[in-house]
């Protein structure tokens, strides 16, 4: 009986926290909310990264939500060769494979975003293969895998590469991304293609008409530069850029022989001046009304405060008037009873006076 009762009062309360905690673990987990610790990786957008023989190549991951990798344990092997170890801000190049050794690096500028890249120098035909980005915090690691392959440069043949970190603008100002043909070679009769993610951002030449197939964001907004087109450099020009502007954009050139294509990451924060000037407007609006109202406010308690001075005056004036009348009739009925007398009357002694007549 002590069991039971000991069971169905104390272990009561402990049984619902657990079953709260069962639930919430479901609806974090069906919610698709990441607990802490937890994070998915990516790799390039546009796969397989293609390159040319004794050329340097960037292999970035990312991850999602972003965070910082900087704490982390961060491995990129290639088959059963590691070809580069990061652990906790150290590069482990001891552990390396000797083809990479003295030959990649990685780049930490972008690290505390969750974006990490290694860079391979002079890559060689046998660096063509799939790579597999690892991450690894505590006791819980993910990974991605993409392919890089490494052609022969042929005659007329040339790669396509952007700005080696992301582009930063503020909202609404104009942004210019650039990519450049590696020789340098006149780009003034090949195709060029922007792309953010795969919406169609401009297309040069404008063999038919751009807004068919632009997307509807850029619409009115874009412009290629061509001044720099005969040495080998895109340029494209967005006007007004907002926050939803940013992504990863791709420069896509196409000559009758060769195609090559390089990625550029734009990222537009918003402006902390304009928004400061907006909040200083809404303020200043907020505080005209709130002292109008004051106003208005007062006014009105103005009048009625002149109001009710002026009844309480006129009802202590009326209330004066009807005092004064009461005085005067009470004299004159006094007089009246006393002129009914003789002059010449003796009153009895002990009957009251004139002096204590009007008293009475």
């Amino acid at each position: 009986m002590n069991w039971t009762m000991k069971w169905n009062y104390q272990p009561a309360s402990y049984n619902s926290l657990t079953l709260c905690l069962y639930l919430m673990l479901l609806i974090l987990e069906f919610s698709g909310i990441p607990s802490s610790g937890t994070f998915t990786v990516s790799g390039p957008l546009f796969q397989p990264i293609r390159a040319w023989v004794g050329e340097d190549v960037q292999l970035s991951c990312y991850l999602s939500p972003k965070m910082d990798a900087r704490g982390m344990i961060v491995k990129w092997v290639r088959g059963p060769l590691v070809v580069h170890l990061y652990r906790m801000g150290q590069e482990m190049e001891e552990v390396q494979a000797p083809a990479f050794q003295g030959r990649t690096k990685m780049l930490r500028q972008d690290m505390a975003e969750g974006k990490v890249t290694v860079s391979i120098h002079q890559v060689q035909f046998s660096d063509t293969g799939q790579y597999t980005c690892y991450f690894q915090t505590g006791s819980f690691y993910n990974e991605t895998s993409f392919d890089l392959q490494v052609s022969e440069r042929q005659e007329g043949a040339f790669s396509v590469t952007g700005p080696a970190q992301l582009v930063q603008a503020k909202q609404g100002e104009d942004v210019t991304l650039s990519c450049e043909l590696s020789p340098k070679m006149d780009a003034r009769d090949m195709t060029v293609n922007w792309f953010r993610n795969q919406t169609l951002v401009h297309r040069y030449p404008i063999r038919e008409k751009l807004e068919a197939s632009q997307g509807t964001e850029f619409k009115g907004r874009t412009k290629l530069l061509k001044r720099d087109m005969a040495k080998g450099k895109v340029t494209l020009r967005i006007q007004q850029v907002q926050v939803s502007d940013s992504g990863l954009y791709t420069c896509c050139v196409q000559s009758p022989d060769n195609y090559d294509e390089a990625h550029i990451e734009l990222q537009v924060a918003e402006n902390l001046h304009r928004s400061q000037k907006t909040l200083t407007v809404i303020v200043a609006v907020f505080l005209v009304i709130f002292l109008g109202s004051l106003f208005v406010i007062y006014f009105f308690c103005k009048r009625k405060l002149q109001r009710t001075r002026a009844e309480v005056f006129q009802k202590d004036q009326f209330q004066e008037e009807d005092r004064e009348a009461e005085r005067t009739a009470g004299t004159s009925l006094l007089s009246l009873r006393t002129s009914s007398f003789p002059k010449d009357l003796q009153l009895p002694q002990g009957l009251p006076t004139r002096q204590s007549i009007s008293l009475y």
